[in-house]
């Protein structure tokens, strides 16, 4: 039996359907308050059928409540924990805390608790620190505490330290740090809603670069990772590092809509924030632009995704064929 975390989400959910497809038995776990339907979505393109799986069962366990994981992992040998939750809010800082950093802290103390065989932790190349711009950042690069680490950055990396903690306890991880995600699912939230903007037409692009990669390979090297039993080491997940100005241009060619053409430079990205902060003060809706997000378009971190293809020896997906895929689903999701 294999649990997963963050079962109703993006990724959980394509780490489910990949599970499902290997033949395994996965019991997902979601909140009471869960909703489904991304996981519905997700799991119609993955098996083209809106069928139970004989071999998916769900649960309710929540990431803060040990009482429920600790019955959610009874019987189970691995663990997936892909519960996360990513903002970029001030707002949100003390719960993104709680559920990244104490949930993470709970996961891997049940499973040392109930014995768990193997466990892998989807963390972020937000992990991994940011070096000053234009710098390749691998495994090696050695997490300092700076200004370009956002929140979420912070939790993350927090979030990492229970998992080798949890590790010199006895318990057999492995870590993986995606870049940037991308793939068909909920098109209004994350990085999904990057090409509904591109459809509605995106004015705005900005020189920033980062890594970005394929959700189905993300699934994909995880699972190979925990079947081939490699675990006390991280992995950086990056198909390419490649400009945001490419990638909206690439999307605006498939969803045949126009291509960008007013270039954010460091000035307009701050007054784009501040007039979003101060609107949402009197609105009380959360801005679309804050800070961190601001500030992090516009630089450029490149990720060195070398030691998991020399690992498994695994190509990944080029960016251009996930583009192309997530366009033509949304465009179906329309029609």
């Amino acid at each position: 039996m294999i649990a997963v975390s963050g079962a109703t989400g993006f990724l959980g959910a394509y780490v489910v359907c990949s599970l499902l497809k290997r033949g395994h038995t996965v019991r997902a776990l979601k909140r009471k308050s869960s909703n489904l339907s991304e996981f519905n979505y997700i799991y119609s393109l993955c098996f083209n059928s809106k069928n139970n799986h004989p071999n998916l069962f769900w649960v309710e366990a929540d990431v803060l409540d040990v009482p429920s994981l600790e019955d959610a992992f009874e019987g189970v040998d691995e663990v997936y924990h892909c519960a996360a939750v990513v903002s970029f809010h001030s707002s949100d800082k003390n719960n993104m805390y709680r559920i990244n950093v104490q949930g993470t802290a709970n996961m891997v103390n049940i499973a040392l608790l109930k014995g768990i065989k193997k466990f892998a932790y989807i963390s972020s190349i937000a992990a991994l620190g940011r070096e000053k711009s234009g710098v390749e950042i691998s495994e090696q690069t050695k997490w300092t505490n700076s200004k370009l680490n956002s929140n979420y950055a912070i939790s993350k990396y927090k979030a990492e330290m229970e998992v080798w903690r949890a590790s010199e306890e006895g318990l057999q991880v492995v870590v993986v740090n995606p870049g940037v995600i991308l793939g068909a699912g909920n098109w209004d939230k994350g990085s999904c809603a990057l090409f509904k903007m591109v459809q509605k037409g995106m004015p705005f692009f900005t020189n920033g670069i980062n890594g970005y990669v394929d959700v189905r390979d993300v699934a994909e090297v995880t699972i190979q990772l925990m079947e081939q039993n490699i675990f006390k080491e991280r992995f950086v997940l990056v198909s390419e590092n490649i400009s945001m100005q490419n990638f909206l241009n690439k999307a605006a060619d498939v969803l045949n809509t126009k291509k960008p053409y007013i270039k954010i430079n460091r000035f307009l990205a701050e007054v784009a924030w501040m007039s979003t902060a101060l609107l949402s003060f009197f609105t009380r809706i959360k801005p679309a632009i804050t800070k961190e997000t601001a500030r992090a378009s516009l630089n450029q971190y490149y990720y060195s995704n070398t030691k998991i293809k020399q690992k498994i020896n695994y190509t990944f997906i080029p960016i251009e064929e996930t583009i192309n895929y997530s366009c033509k689903q949304l465009l179906k999701q329309n029609t």
